[in-house]
């Protein structure tokens, strides 16, 4: 089956997708292939969209349409391992009974660990990309009776991209989430209090906001000391004690410690960091959060702390 992904990188002389940025390319990237080229670009939005929305209403072998989860990488992440992660989450969701066709953005990143700051100017400039030629118009191309629907994950910086976007967009009306999620998420979390006017809009738009942490993270220690606010990172502590009641949290420490020498045998990274895209248990719960069929407090992958607050099961 294809895979679709929107790629903000310029290419270079091996024509192949560098570390630079570069206008908004849509891609329809074959069956087997091992990367997304420039090659595989369709003529623009007006193709793209209804070449994705019509493999998402015809791909279902229930005659169902597949839910589309737009997947927002993070920092230090190449276009090859942008896209060895999106075709992992989505095979690993469908063998989980959640048919749906997972969507790379894939913004510039400089490839290294020491480039952070790099990463973050690349980002909070391909925020307002993110929501004008990705989530906004997909509204524009659906039908009104379109059974499709809409979610949108984050990893990292990605969760600093995705906020931001949503903060640029909050006049426009047309769009809407129906699941957003954020896993080991690098925004401070204080960010996320209620009233919070940089993260208002964001609630404001989907029916559910989640997010995954571990304490065990090292990225985003690393990343309080390269980052101009030093504030603790939603991804390693959770969500403050204020946030608004369609937000929860599930802290997913104890899972991280139960599997001792993690390491990794599909995507490549920081263990401690990326570890969720290769662990059973997380899919799980993910699947079961993304279906959307059971109510949160009876989802069997996690344990109830407090009103919104959640363990993954270790």
């Amino acid at each position: 089956m294809d895979a679709f992904a929107i790629s903000l990188r310029d290419t270079n002389k091996e024509g192949r997708f560098s570390t630079g940025s570069g206008k908004p390319t849509f891609l329809r990237v074959p069956e087997g292939a091992g990367e997304p080229l420039p090659s595989h670009k369709l003529k623009g939005a007006k193709e793209w969209f209804p070449a994705l929305i019509e493999a998402a209403t015809t791909q279902d072998d229930d005659g169902k349409a597949l839910d589309i989860v737009f997947l927002v990488h993070g920092y230090n992440t190449e276009a090859r391992e942008a896209f060895v992660r999106q075709c992992l989450l989505e095979r690993e969701l469908r063998k989980r009974d959640f048919n749906c066709l997972v969507v790379g953005f894939d913004w510039p990143t400089g490839g290294t660990a020491v480039a952070y700051l790099y990463d973050r100017i690349q980002a909070t400039e391909a925020a307002l990309q993110l929501m004008k030629v990705a989530i906004v118009p997909f509204s524009e191309y659906q039908r009104p009776d379109c059974p499709i629907r809409v979610h949108l994950l984050a990893h990292s910086m990605g969760g600093y991209l995705v906020r931001e976007a949503c903060r640029m967009a909050k006049r426009v009306e047309n769009w809407r989430l129906n699941q957003m999620v954020f896993f080991g998420a690098d925004v401070s979390s204080r960010c996320f209090s209620a009233g919070d006017a940089g993260s208002m809009p964001m609630f404001d738009h989907c029916a559910r906001f989640t997010n995954y942490f571990s304490g065990y993270d090292g990225a985003l220690q690393v990343s309080n000391f390269k980052n101009v606010d030093p504030a603790s990172r939603v991804g390693r502590i959770g969500l403050p004690l204020d946030s608004p009641p369609k937000t929860l949290d599930v802290d997913c420490s104890a899972r991280y410690a139960k599997v001792p020498g993690r390491t990794f045998k599909t995507i490549s990274g920081m263990p401690s960091h990326s570890w969720y895209l290769e662990d059973e248990k997380w899919y799980e719960d993910l699947a079961y959060t993304l279906r959307g069929d059971l109510d949160r407090y009876v989802i069997p992958t996690r344990r109830k702390l407090g009103d919104n607050d959640f363990e993954l099961i270790p």
